[in-house]
């Protein structure tokens, strides 16, 4: 990611690393924002049964993998095949339009937000705004940045790996939080889900 001969030009470099300082302070102020509720809100029951790591190891690997594939070390062994150079530019605006997908999705739950999979007994079921549509906008807003980021690198191997990886870990992730929402709402959260999305409109 240090290393600005992978783009073809330094602007390009300069606008790569702007994406992703953008991706990175929205997570960190989301992490803490959730530590402060975390303080506020202890008696929350805990579903989570490890995936908050799993979903880190995703992103950390999406991340590494993204990267690898335009390695000298990768390449002299397999070569180089790149995806066409406008790839790059989807891959700017997805780490862009994830990222602020993300960050709607937080601010839309407020205090019903955590990064663990956690219920409470005041906890509301949020169904309006980018929730009306899709059942987890904030995880399909990381996958997006996740895979913007394999295609401003440009190796073909990149997004299919990390789309890969992030489709295992979410979906894990997704398994526990419904199992753990219908526990908690019941016939509420099955009937939100009759007329919802899963993670991408019109696809899951």
């Amino acid at each position: 990611m240090d290393d600005p001969s992978r783009f073809t030009s330094i602007n390009e470099y300069y606008t790569f690393i702007y994406a992703i300082s953008y991706m990175i302070l929205v997570e960190l102020g989301i992490w803490i924002y959730n530590f402060k509720g975390w303080l506020k809100r202890p008696d929350k029951k805990n579903n989570d049964y490890g995936t908050i790591l799993i979903v880190m190891l995703g992103c950390w690997g999406s991340f590494y993998f993204s990267t690898y594939f335009r390695s000298q070390q990768f390449i002299q062994i397999a070569g180089e095949i790149l995806l066409p150079h406008i790839f790059y530019y989807v891959g700017i605006a997805f780490i862009l339009v994830g990222t602020t997908l993300r960050a709607v999705a937080v601010w839309s739950l407020r205090h019903s937000f955590t990064l663990s999979v956690k219920t409470g007994g005041n906890q509301r079921l949020v169904t309006t705004g980018v929730y009306r549509y899709i059942r987890n906008p904030a995880y399909a807003g990381t996958m997006l940045s996740m895979l913007g980021n394999a295609f401003c690198f440009r190796s073909v191997f990149s997004p299919l790996l990390v789309l890969l990886i992030l489709a295992i870990c979410y979906g894990i992730r997704i398994k526990v939080e419904e199992k753990a929402l219908y526990e908690r709402f019941g016939e509420e959260f099955k009937n939100y889900c009759f007329r919802s999305w899963r993670l991408f409109l019109l696809i899951w």
